[in-house]
């Protein structure tokens, strides 16, 4: 699914979970509803190495061990701009009055896991919850291909090992019925990274090692 195809899946399902009926006399945290099951939109940011942002989304699954800790599982998918190849090699671009600086767009494939805590007062609808989790993403970076000032070009391939994650996320869910929720988080990921860029013209090489990136996630999700 497309960036924009998910957009809209997880546009329509956000509505049709607000014009949902809310039973209110059902308690959404009852034994019998122990599995969550949901869509969200993720957005994080870096410091423009290899990326400023980083939007994507997918779908996760958690369990509740008890009304205090559960465990979850995602498989995310997110299309970013590797930011400027040319100039992480220091390779002399075009001034931006005459080409844009010129990006390409990476795609990520991530399954993450994670134990999380929740707070929530009995009865209530709206609990906050924090949790700590780990990852693995595979990455595909095309070729980075133009002009160098001065004359000539640049052919960059990139090298991206598999990267693992470290994340910490804390939020705040709301209940809407027995059955729907939606949440919304704050999150930090850690990338242990290795990737290589070398330019098939002048031989340059370049690496970028781990990277930090950090956002947030908005859900929407149902109880079974």
């Amino acid at each position: 699914m497309t960036a924009r195809g998910f957009a809209a899946t997880f546009l329509i399902a956000t509505l049709g979970v607000l014009a949902a009926p809310a039973g209110a006399q059902d308690d959404p945290r009852s034994d019998a509803t122990r599995f969550d099951l949901g869509l969200r939109a993720v957005l994080t940011g870096g410091s423009g190495e290899p990326a400023n942002d980083v939007p994507g989304g997918g779908a996760f699954g958690r369990w509740r061990l008890n009304d205090r800790w559960s465990l979850g599982l995602a498989l995310d998918q997110a299309s970013f701009d590797v930011e400027e190849p040319a100039g992480i090699l220091g390779l002399p671009q075009l001034p931006e009055d005459q080409l844009s600086p010129i990006d390409v767009k990476a795609d990520a494939t991530t399954v993450s896991a994670w134990a999380q805590r929740d707070y929530g007062r009995v009865g209530g609808r709206s609990s906050w919850f924090w949790g700590l989790g780990v990852g693995i993403s595979t990455l595909d970076v095309p070729d980075a291909t133009g002009p160098l000032l001065g004359g000539g070009t640049f052919d960059i391939r990139t090298e991206a090992d598999t990267e693992l994650l470290a994340s910490a996320s804390a939020g705040w869910r709301r209940e809407l019925g027995r059955r729907w929720m939606i949440e919304l988080a704050a999150r930090a990921d850690q990338h242990f990274a290795d990737w290589t860029m070398t330019d098939r013209v002048s031989g340059r090489t370049a690496t970028i090692d781990d990277w930090l990136a950090w956002g947030g996630h908005l859900g929407i999700g149902a109880r079974f």
